[in-house]
């Protein structure tokens, strides 16, 4: 008797046991989301893509396949109908017009004025040599203190200084000469009278005034260093 109770009892307990995971699964596929329909899949094409025309063009399973299309091209889209989420996106062409847009190339005066962003000096010159990444302009400008050369790709309208010289900033100017008037006034300081002719000369490049000058009992001729003024000799007529 107690071995059939027990019998009864173990069965009764397995019997429970199936039930529970019968409920929970039974549970599980009631709730289980439905897979995304075509509209909602055009609504989430519209949210995420707005502006493109979207076409089914297959079903397979649970991927909606779209062809969408908008003024710069045609794409190829892919959506998990499970997920409820975009799970490919493939460009397939390009309208001509984009096409040009991206391979068209700056013309030489497009490229000078992106060039003048990078330098305030004077357009040097010009010319146009080819690299690794296309054609590139090559602008050379003359600046205060250094002759730069810019580069321009046709293609990206990046620049890049590739070359730099720094002007020679220790030129000294030509020495000034004295006026004639600054000489016969250093003459007469020199020797008293009257100034009656005064020439400029040169010997071994050293420029000089030669200034006559008559006095109350004879004349004198005063030579002037014509950069320094320093008197350098004075001569008189017997």
């Amino acid at each position: 008797m107690k071995k059939q109770r027990f019998i009864w009892m173990t069965g009764g307990a397995l019997l429970a046991v199936v039930l529970i995971i019968f409920v929970q699964q039974f549970m599980t596929s009631g709730t289980q989301a439905a897979p995304m329909t075509q509209e909602e899949a055009l609504q989430l094409i519209d949210e995420r893509y707005p502006g493109h025309a979207a076409e089914l063009i297959e079903e397979d399973g649970n991927v909606f396949v779209f062809n969408l299309e908008n003024e710069s091209g045609r794409y190829s889209l892919e959506i998990d109908r499970e997920n409820n989420s975009v799970s490919h996106l493939e460009n397939i062409s390009m309208n001509d017009s984009v096409e040009e847009q991206m391979t068209a190339e700056l013309t030489e005066e497009e490229a000078l004025e992106i060039a003048r962003q990078s330098s305030e000096g004077e357009i040097a010159s010009s010319s146009q040599s080819g690299s690794a990444d296309g054609k590139q302009y090559e602008f050379v400008f003359e600046e205060e203190s250094r002759i730069v050369t810019i580069a321009v790709n046709a293609k990206s309208g990046e620049t890049e200084i590739i070359d730099e010289e720094q002007k020679e900033t220790n030129i000294q100017e030509p020495a000034r000469i004295l006026t004639e008037q600054e000489a016969i006034g250093i003459a007469l300081e020199a020797v008293s009278g009257e100034v009656d002719d005064i020439e400029l000369e040169q010997t071994d490049g050293v420029p000089y005034f030669i200034v006559e000058i008559e006095t109350e009992d004879n004349e004198a001729s005063v030579q002037i260093n014509a950069i320094s003024g320093q008197v350098m000799s004075t001569y008189w007529d017997d």
